[in-house]
């Protein structure tokens, strides 16, 4: 349909009230919230958010760029309860800074704390205590420093953001890290636009709406229309915590999705405004941070490519520009989309973003002759992208995605660690949005046939006194070596405080050597020496066998979970051991062979043991066919865990034999 043009938009109201019956007003603050000690309905949490509201409204254009701009206000009311509560002082609100397009137009802030006489004290926020901040070339943040925060100390701060567009509603969480009391999100638009609201909560939410008569002038004339307040409130929801392996936690908070379908200006007159991934791709390509990028001459770049050139092999060729950019060029360490240095700087100081470094990688692929497009995506800890959305902001960061002779490969020139046939571990069992068509294309982006490998070989021989002395051989393989080799890499104490005292604090490590620490198709060696006490009980000594396996200590053991389990890959552990007893000692009744299976199969777990006079052999396999598994199947999970655990480390009893 022909879209209309609007002359003049609204008589409308550019502000809704607070209810005042709900919440207190801005700057009053209750003395029982200032003497709380504790969240009553998540008990222990660091922090309690009182208030969250949020209200969008669309007024007149002012600037000659839209008919339409944007309004969000919000105000949030902090309770700070611990110590670990106070970096909540540190206060963020990030806005899309690129042609100005959103600012931050009111500001203000109080900090409330009860004086040593027992008085409320509230300090107005002082101007100079806001600051903006460049995040990257799209997004900048404005910064909140609140003085003399205390635990016990309330911080509140609201704020008025204006886009000059008639942009999305913003998705709105109810939920949080830490638990919300009271949170509520408003939004008024006028009927002619149709959104579709996407819920995902589980609590009670509390819904209302309201019609109201609106005047719009279009052309010459006049449309008669309604506008609808939504109003959704919920409360007392418990802060989302840290659970082993799950994703993102705001994957799991409730919240409430947006996205703007259409425009009806009656009589049948409509017009479809559902942004498209098609649109996606043609901002993308017109950014002068992203797909201008790729239109760069690096003038200094000719040696390279011309020694590229020389290698016949089209995949020899492109792992030969990945291992130089990485070896050469360093990540500063931010994840983006969006250039900050630009590729011809980044390729001159050597140094950039995510997106610096390969999209100059993909450049550099396309220009020795190996097609390569950007594909984006959004880590496991950043939270799920999907295609039902065409927004940029699901992503997070961009690499290289190549594709010959039928196989695929997935490239991070940032990443110095992997082995290039992995997908790299953070996006690893994600989905990928490949830029190589109008439309793009969505992929799975799976780890193929490629695993976390664990292999420990332990010799152990036990003196008359009760103790082992042993030496251990770990090969750490596939997504496993990643790890391993860049945490060793990175801190070798602190290497050996996480792998092998923090695990196994009974026994000392007397010596560790490492191989194959920088070949990354090759399996990262650890070679250790260690003396180990055994445990008495009574006439009896005893040991594990379940040494330097990283399956040390069972991480399932709440009684309930909200997460799915993402171990991201596949899993195999394999543990060899032969144990030499004195020989006047002898094995007591050895745990049996044993196999246990999950029952979806996709665990599975196996125990051989054998005795030979002073001589034990033992040999364990658990390997984990998903790499997924729902929080609903979480009990039976949980329950087969504990028995795995309790087979893995059953002890080995041994006993002076009896004298004649």
């Amino acid at each position: 349909m022909k879209r209309k043009s609007f002359s003049i938009i609204f008589f409308f109201i550019s502000a809704v009230a607070l209810a005042q019956k709900e919440i207190p007003a801005f700057g009053k603050v209750d003395k029982a919230d200032l003497e709380m000690k504790d969240c009553d309905f998540d008990k222990g949490a660091e922090a309690v958010k009182l208030i969250d509201w949020g209200n969008t409204y669309y007024d007149r254009g002012t600037t000659g760029r839209s008919l339409f701009k944007t309004i969000f206000q919000r105000r949030t009311r902090i309770k700070i309860l611990k110590e670990k509560g106070l970096s909540l002082a540190n206060v963020s609100i990030p806005y899309y800074s690129y042609n100005n397009d959103e600012k931050i137009v009111t500001l203000s802030a109080y900090i409330y704390n009860i004086d040593a006489v027992g008085k409320i004290k509230t300090t107005n926020i002082k101007k100079s205590s806001f600051y903006p901040k460049k995040i990257n070339a799209e997004y900048s943040e404005m910064i909140i420093a609140f003085p003399e925060v205390k635990v016990g100390s309330i911080i509140e701060y609201k704020y008025t953001m204006e886009r000059e567009t008639m942009g999305q509603l913003k998705d709105w969480f109810f939920q949080e890290r830490i638990p919300v009391r009271y949170s509520e999100y408003q939004f008024t638009v006028p009927q002619i636009f149709r959104f579709s609201v996407q819920p995902s909560v589980i609590d009670k939410i509390e819904e209302s709406k309201e019609v109201t008569d609106e005047i719009l002038s279009a052309g010459n004339g006049t449309i008669k229309t309604k506008s609808l307040k939504n109003n959704y409130i919920m409360r007392n929801l418990p802060g989302i915590k840290d659970e082993p392996f799950m994703g993102a936690a705001k994957d799991y908070m409730q919240r409430l999705q947006f996205q703007l379908k259409q425009i009806d200006y009656g009589d049948g007159d409509i017009t479809d405004l559902r942004f498209k991934w098609s649109d996606v791709i043609n901002e993308l390509k017109e950014d002068e941070n992203f797909g201008i990028q790729l239109e760069k001459n690096i003038l200094s770049t000719e040696t390279f490519i011309a020694t590229a050139n020389k290698i016949a092999n089209a995949e020899t060729r492109m792992l030969f520009i990945y291992n130089q950019i990485r070896k050469t060029i360093n990540c500063n360490g931010k994840d983006d989309i969006y250039t900050d240095n630009g590729i011809v700087k980044t390729w001159e100081i050597k140094n950039g973003n995510t997106a610096d470094i390969n999209l100059l990688f993909i450049k550099l692929l396309n220009d020795a002759g190996v097609k390569a497009v950007p594909i984006l995506f959004s880590t496991r800890e950043h939270g799920l992208a999907t295609p039902y959305y065409p927004f940029l902001n699901q992503f997070n960061t961009v690499m290289a995605y190549i594709a010959f002779n039928g196989k695929y490969f997935v490239l991070d020139a940032t990443d110095k660690i992997s082995y290039y046939k992995l997908i790299p571990a953070k996006i690893v069992n994600t989905k990928g949005f490949i830029l190589k068509s109008e439309e793009g294309e969505w992929k799975d982006i799976t780890d193929g046939n490629y695993k976390y490998k664990v292999l420990t070989a332990v010799h152990g021989v036990i003196d008359t006194a009760g103790v082992i002395k042993g030496d251990c051989l770990i090969k750490s393989s596939e997504y496993a070596r990643n790890e391993r080799s860049e945490n060793w890499l990175k801190n070798k104490e602190e290497f050996k405080e996480e792998y092998f005292t923090r695990p196994y604090p009974f026994l000392k490590i007397d010596n560790i050597t490492v191989n194959n620490a920088y070949t990354d198709s090759l399996p990262f060696e650890q070679k250790v020496n260690f003396t180990m006490p055994l445990n008495n009980s009574g006439n009896y000594k005893y040991f594990t066998v379940n040494l330097f396996s990283d399956l040390d200590k069972n991480p399932f053991v709440a009684d309930d979970r909200i997460a799915d389990i993402d171990f991201g890959f596949q899993q195999q552990y394999n543990i060899y051991g032969n144990f030499f007893i004195p020989q006047n000692y002898t094995f007591d009744a050895l745990p049996e062979n044993i196999s246990m299976i999950m029952p979806d199969t996709s665990i599975v777990f196996s125990r051989s043991i054998q005795a030979e006079e002073n001589i034990l052999n033992v040999r364990i396999s658990v390997e984990f066919k998903k790499s997924f598994y729902p929080a609903s199947n979480y009990p039976v999970f949980k329950e087969f865990y504990k028995k795995l655990f309790d087979k893995l480390n059953e002890p080995i009893l041994i006993k002076k034999k009896a004298t004649l």
